[in-house]
């Protein structure tokens, strides 16, 4: 068996980037969610059709690449409301 001539690059998901993202410091807290509505609602998301760096696919799951996810991330932090301060109500 000759070995292959194509790398491939390692991937995340938007819940392993999430995790991801709070191993390496980057943000405190984040979900898979949170970053979904940041691939929605910013103008500068670098993944996607039509962008720098189409969505890969695994099984049901968008995948984006390690390196430039990370990268984004350092960069352009989430800078989020954070969980709800108000006071929950007693139904």
């Amino acid at each position: 068996m000759t070995p292959s001539r194509h790398k491939k690059e390692p991937v995340v998901t938007f819940t392993d980037g999430a995790q991801l993202l709070v191993d390496e410091g980057i943000v405190d807290s984040i979900t898979g969610d949170g970053l979904r509505y940041i691939a929605r609602t910013r103008k500068n998301w670098p993944f996607g059709e039509g962008r720098t760096y189409p969505y890969g696919q695994m099984g049901n799951a968008k995948t984006m690449p390690l390196k430039p996810f990370l990268a984004y991330f350092r960069k352009n932090p989430p800078i989020g409301r954070g969980p709800s301060q108000k006071t929950r109500r007693s139904q």
